[in-house]
């Protein structure tokens, strides 16, 4: 396939998903856009606005398969895999500069108007903090924050919860805490020191028992270390250190 070829079918895919109604599942859009990267890395459709980090997607595979590669005597915190969109935002000095979804499309204007988003932070330099824009109502909670971005935005109804402080010291906890301290909205992360208390929590989650007052299409389990997330790395795609648990 060309590279306007590519370009054109990553357009279409991206735009049925902001629409709400996506023509392909989220593993299969990671392998068109890695496709595209893989020849045409400065392609447009590729590009963050103003030099931010890239939005990754998450792996996904079995947890025994990612476990084994990772070192013994790992403590993971355990999320909820909140059923939105992504978005990043930067603070500038702690004011509010620049938010943009995993396209690299602006979502300033729809995050104008969402009230759980701070306009400033106690924080100097430049701070980078990804979440996920999603709607309260439960069902169709995707197809809704979606359409928002993609159309003259309401706020109504749309609430944003952080999840990641891009580039920070520490852990996956004291990050929580500080963008709470902030006024974002965070998830009420669950500490787990033995692999059977991960899986206890999946299928806790899959029973509708765990995040229920959420939209939420799994949960997410990550490293705490930042420091052994460092030491992992990411791919092209997600992040070594962090995994998506579905039904």
């Amino acid at each position: 396939m060309s590279v306007a070829s590519l370009r054109a079918e990553w357009r279409k895919a991206d735009a049925a998903y902001r629409s709400g109604s996506p023509l392909m599942s989220d593993e299969e859009f990671d392998q068109l856009e890695a496709q595209l990267r893989s020849v045409a890395p400065y392609a447009p459709e590729l590009q963050v606005p103003g030099g931010g980090t890239a939005l990754l997607s998450l792996n996904n595979e079995l947890f025994e398969d990612w476990r084994y590669r990772l070192p013994a005597g790992i403590t993971f915190v355990v999320e909820p895999k909140v059923d939105g969109c992504a978005v990043a935002l930067r603070y500038v000095n702690g004011k509010l500069d620049a938010a943009w979804t995993r396209s690299g499309r602006s979502a300033i204007p729809a995050i104008d108007l969402v009230e759980s988003v701070p306009r400033t932070i106690k924080a100097s330099g430049i701070v980078q903090v990804n979440g996920e824009l999603y709607d309260v109502g439960v069902e169709k909670s995707q197809q809704n924050a979606a359409k928002s971005l993609n159309k003259t935005p309401s706020g109504d109804g749309l609430a944003f919860m952080a999840y990641t402080l891009v580039d920070a010291q520490g852990d996956e906890l004291a990050s929580l805490q500080t963008m709470s301290k902030w006024g974002f909205i965070v998830s009420d992360a669950m500490v787990c020191t033995r692999d059977s208390e991960v899986i206890a929590l999946h299928r806790r989650w899959e029973a509708g028992d765990l995040f229920d007052s959420l939209p939420t299409d799994g949960i997410v389990v990550k490293v705490l270390s930042h420091d052994l997330q460092r030491e992992l790395g990411v791919t092209d795609r997600y992040p070594c250190w962090a995994l998506a648990m579905k039904k």
